[in-house]
């Protein structure tokens, strides 16, 4: 059984500085500080200048919710792990720094955690009433039916497989073996906890598309999306946790 003490936000940036700074101001302005454990932000090498200053300035600026750093050393999205490693919330939430999802969705999912600290609360873009900006007929298209390909592929009434915008045990985290580091590691956080037998429910979030910086994730990423949703789905339940 798990008890909600405080949530680790997890967000990443490379090219982001206005949207970076947007996101964090609006966690704070937003969530109840005593929900907060921290804010960890991870950052490549090859961070832009610009990046790297508004980062910086998160770090300095005065609160009572501390903003943590640090340079990555796995490669790509491999940051992510990282992060899981040093947080020090009892659940974490991973949110993108380029506002292309609804902040608007992080309160109440620490309202949710907080009632049912063993659930997962994922954000599902195919729920009533919520909205794609930014995407076009074809993409939009391509990822219903990704979607559906999945529920039945994992036998799951989750609508959204693809997206990983959760707030999750952070135990839990640490525990999956995860072993992508591209954009598939997004499909794993969802598919491992599938696997497991985890409770998850869905909330509704609108999807918009990004503000700032450059898109890396497209229809390209599709194939290998495929290829790890498959060897989840038949990989041992064993070897999806970590020895």
């Amino acid at each position: 059984m798990n008890e909600f003490t405080g949530v680790s936000i997890v967000t990443g940036a490379v090219t982001e500085t206005d949207s970076l700074r947007y996101t964090v101001n609006y966690i704070l302005e937003n969530c109840d500080h005593s929900d907060l454990k921290e804010i960890i932000i991870g950052y490549p090498d090859r961070v832009t200048e610009e990046c790297f200053g508004v980062i910086n300035e998160l770090v300095t600026m005065k609160s009572d919710v501390p903003v943590h750093i640090f340079l990555q050393k796995r490669p790509k999205l491999g940051f992510l792990t990282e992060a899981f490693d040093m947080a020090e919330g009892s659940h974490v939430i991973t949110v993108d720094s380029d506002m292309a999802l609804d902040l608007d969705l992080i309160p109440q999912m620490i309202k949710c955690a907080k009632k049912e600290p063993d659930t997962i609360f994922s954000a599902s873009r195919w729920l009533g009433g919520s909205e794609f900006e930014g995407y076009n007929k074809f993409r939009k298209l391509l990822n219903f039916f990704s979607q559906k390909f999945l529920a039945v592929l994992y036998s799951s009434d989750l609508t959204d497989f693809t997206i990983p915008f959760q707030i999750i045990s952070a135990d839990l985290l640490r525990k999956i073996n995860f072993e992508e580091t591209g954009f598939p590691i997004f499909i794993e956080m969802v598919l491992k906890p599938v696997r497991l037998g985890c409770k998850i429910k869905e909330l509704p979030t609108d999807c918009h598309s990004r503000k700032q910086g450059k898109a890396n994730n497209s229809a390209l990423q599709i194939p290998l999306y495929l290829k790890t949703a498959l060897h989840i789905r038949f990989m041992p339940k064993e070897k999806i946790l970590k020895k």
